[in-house]
């Protein structure tokens, strides 16, 4: 058994490393690619909370860490909203992020706070240490549920720069990642102690032991990547292909509300041409999110719908598109509390972010679509606003946006020849096991839609496009992702990137990609180790509050019942 010394550290040690601790963390997220700085971080966390007395000391450390790393890490929220044109909402949101964010951070470490200073597992057991990784992963777990989250700041986000490392992913999904670095970071944190706390000598026995686990453990994930040669024939040889074009057209996302619309579809025509001359081949075309900044199906943008339908029927391939789309309910009664109300007629109604596929020889009440389900919370909908009505109308942005209705079903789209697909609209790429409910609906491909151009240049639309490789590897899915101002690129179901534009860049990019049937065991069950972990965290901190404050060791305590007997 390990025994780790409890000493307490020094007040001004303590206070220099909650800063350090908060830094680092920030510092593994892209684009920085610093990743293996997160696992210092977590071992830096551990020391503190080791040496944490009290809960009031607990809060405030773990606060005062994550606020440090949501400074540096998700500040492009609030410094977006500087931006020329740019709506000042964001400023407001933006620092709310900065205040709001790092308690959920404080929720796991409280809870690991609660366990190691009962008398669960006595403070001397590596066994305590074990359930850092569990209680982290369950409270990560927790960000993708219900409708105030922000599933953003995974560890395991840390490593899609390194996809060597993180193939595993398909068995595990990200959760498993976040799991595999807090078990590394238990061990630096126990050798540490070990050797600069003079618990063990350097060249002891036991030493050796936990270095020797650190080192397979790290390299563990790259053995399991040299025998993914199998993997690669099955995807390689696929069922058949596809080639896809996508428009990144860099649209201002803050001008094109309201604005020349006219010259808008226009251009958005001029580049499906273009791309369609350079490629006649392609048999599917995509552009962003919203792309179409009105409700396409209204009457009155009936010549902007028909310019881009006769265009579709002219080169007779299949436009995907995003849009804002409109419904009406004609019996009140069947619409939802929280729809919307038209002043002039009370009729009710509501509107969605929306992905649709315009289809050669199809009208516009004839389209398939999908209804953005995963809403950014404050921004495109209050969360629970069904629940409370009145707060829909709070938040309202000055370019078309806010109290979007909730989608009803992750639909996929079907083309000729039996070819199926999903299209994640922005936001809803980040949430690993919704991501993966349409691919075990039967996709053969994935894409993204987003607009990303509110942030610019800053941390955000990297890591947006970063996070994505998580979901390419977790299904084994090619993914075509498009973004109005970029970033836009094609990700293979290993994690590589390939033709990936540049920000604010008018450009388009085509590319053949393996259509593939298989699922993974992620695909199938989801995030079943993170639940686990959640689970396994709850009762234990269940228990707590139910036994007396005694340290138990019960390795010990079961072997002392068994030298009695």
């Amino acid at each position: 058994m390990i025994k780790l010394k409890n000493i307490s550290g020094s007040s001004v040690s303590l206070k220099l490393l909650i800063p350090i601790a908060g830094i680092f963390f920030a510092l593994s997220f892209p684009p920085i690619d610093l990743n293996y700085l997160i696992f210092f971080s977590f071992a830096i966390i551990i020391h503190i909370f080791f040496r944490t007395e009290n809960f009031r000391s607990a809060f405030i450390r773990s606060y005062l860490i994550f606020f440090t790393a949501c400074i540096i890490s998700v500040s492009w929220i609030m410094l977006s909203g500087m931006r020329e044109n740019a709506d000042r909402f964001l400023i407001i949101g933006g620092i709310f992020i900065l205040l709001v964010y790092p308690l959920f951070f404080v929720m796991p470490l409280i809870v690991f706070y609660k366990i190691k200073s009962k008398f669960i597992f006595r403070f001397g057991s590596i066994l305590n240490l074990i359930l850092f990784p569990v209680v982290w992963t369950g409270f990560e777990y927790i960000s993708t549920l219900g409708q105030i989250n922000f599933p953003w700041l995974f560890a395991g986000n840390t490593l899609t720069y390194n996809p060597a490392k993180i193939q595993y992913a398909e068995i595990t999904g990200i959760f498993g990642v976040s799991f595999w670095i807090c078990c590394i970071s238990v061990l630096i944190y126990v050798l540490y102690s070990n050797i600069f706390e003079k618990i063990n000598p350097p060249a002891s026995l036991k030493n050796i032991s936990v270095f020797v686990c650190l080192i397979l453990l790290y390299f563990f994930p790259d053995f399991y990547n040299s025998n993914l040669s199998d993997l690669k024939k099955i995807t390689d040889s696929s069922h058949g292909k596809i080639k896809i074009g996508i428009i990144q057209p860099n649209i201002n996302p803050w001008l094109k509300w309201g604005g020349k619309q006219n010259d808008l579809v226009h251009g958005y025509a001029a580049q499906i041409r273009e791309l369609h001359n350079s490629t006649p081949d392609l048999e599917l075309i995509i552009l962003p999110e919203t792309a179409l900044p009105y409700f396409f199906r209204e009457k009155y943008f009936e010549d902007k719908y028909l310019m881009l339908k006769n265009l579709c029927d002219s080169i007779r391939i299949p436009i995907l598109i995003g849009t804002p789309d409109l419904e009406y309910y004609e019996n009140s009664d069947e619409a939802p509390v929280d729809a919307k109300i038209m002043r002039s007629t009370g009729m009710k109604y509501d509107t969605y972010n929306t992905a649709v596929l315009f289809e050669p020889e199809t009208d516009k009440n004839n389209f398939q679509k999908h209804q953005k389900i995963k809403l950014v919370i404050g921004s495109e909908r209050m969360p629970y606003q069904e629940l409370i009505p009145f707060t829909k109308s709070l938040i309202e942005w000055g370019v078309g946006l806010g109290s979007w209705q909730i989608g009803k079903d992750t639909n996929n789209f079907s083309l000729k020849n039996n070819v199926t697909f999903n299209t994640a609209v922005c936001y809803e790429s980040v949430y690993p096991e919704f991501f993966a409910d349409f691919v075990k609906k039967g996709t053969d491909f994935c894409v993204i839609i987003t607009n990303d151009g509110w942030w610019g240049k800053y941390f955000g639309t990297y890591q947006h496009n970063q996070f994505a490789v998580y979901r390419a590897i977790e299904n084994r899915r090619w993914i075509a992702r498009c973004a109005n101002t970029g970033i836009s690129d094609f990700i293979s179901p290993h994690g590589e990137i390939f033709q990936q534009t540049g920000i604010d860049e008018k450009t388009s990019i085509v590319r053949e990609i393996d259509l593939i049937k298989e699922t993974t065991f992620y695909t199938r069950h989801g995030d079943a180790l993170a639940e686990y972990c959640l689970y396994i965290s709850l009762l234990i901190f269940g228990i707590c509050f139910f036994l007396k404050k005694k340290k138990i060791n019960p390795i010990d305590f079961f072997c002392q019942k068994v030298c009695r007997n």
